[in-house]
């Protein structure tokens, strides 16, 4: 067996975008083996150039993939078990904005009304089921192996219901929830299941060119790979069902410390009143 087999291997999707090829570098950084998914062909050669050296071509592999097409997520996860053998993480990174609708809705906010069935149907296709396909498509690799790691790009809590962000808002916090709910039922599998967001406003194509403000003053998206390489690695084994905001990682500190600071519980467990469930068997 060669070095590389000795690899875990994770799956990025979105990997083309300017999230995803962040972390795709973060997973490399890892000691990962990278899938790479993405709708653009191009941007994924692009990625896979930029994100890797010479002697790491191999560890990188490449796959055209509509992640809202069930098809082509099962046929995806073949292939990379395929190339790699094992598939040991999945990270969540594939969206679409509200830059989709209107380039200018930073300035020219979108009203629901405005918003089509289709385009509706399109954002949560790609935004929640997308994950959704892509987590039962690995999972089975998972639980055999015992082990694994899924973690969803949700977005910051203000913006799942900040005016003009419908239906973004809605698809990522439908997402959130799913998270929770996942972690919850493969709590004890050895696969756990968390929520990594930049913090707001990030440098990257999702907002589109015409904003209110300076590019300068938006979000890097590197501040995801510390908290990232993190998540893929055995010490954050007993780390469940938790969101972690990249803009209050602080990498100069033990990534403990780093991880309380940056952490919280994944959805919404604290707000309001909880509902009254019979008990079971009652």
């Amino acid at each position: 067996m060669s070095a590389d087999d000795t690899r875990k291997t994770a799956i990025v999707t979105g990997a083309a975008g300017g999230i995803g090829r962040v972390l795709v570098s973060a997973a490399l950084e890892a000691g990962y083996r990278v899938a790479l998914l993405d709708r653009d062909s191009d941007g994924l050669d692009r990625v896979s150039v930029e994100t890797t050296d010479p002697n790491q071509r191999d560890c990188v592999f490449s796959c055209t993939t509509d992640i809202a097409n069930e098809e082509d997520c099962v046929s995806a996860v073949k292939d990379v078990a395929a190339r790699f053998g094992n598939i040991d993480a999945l990270v969540n990174a594939a969206g679409i904005g509200m830059v989709v609708i209107r380039d200018s809705h930073m300035i020219e906010p979108v009203r629901f009304d405005e918003v089509s069935s289709d385009q509706w149907d399109h954002f949560f296709a790609v935004n929640t089921k997308g994950p959704f396909l892509m987590a039962k498509a690995v999972l089975p690799y998972f639980t055999d192996a015992g082990w694994g790691r899924i973690v969803n790009v949700t977005t910051s809590m203000d913006t799942m219901y900040r005016f003009g962000f419908c239906p973004y808002g809605p698809s990522k916090a439908a997402l959130e929830a799913a998270t929770a709910i996942w972690a919850q039922e493969l709590d004890g599998t050895g696969v756990t299941v968390n929520v990594l967001t930049p913090g707001g406003p990030t440098d990257t194509a999702m907002l589109g060119q015409k904003l209110p403000f300076a590019r300068s003053t938006m979000i890097r998206p590197e501040v995801m790979q510390a908290p990232l390489k993190w998540l893929l690695s055995e010490h954050s084994d007993a780390v469940n069902g938790r969101r972690f905001i990249g803009r209050y990682w602080d990498p100069k500190l033990p990534v403990t410390q780093a991880a309380e600071l940056a952490g919280g519980p994944a959805a919404w467990p604290e707000a309001g009143q909880a509902g009254v469930w019979p008990k079971t068997g009652e």
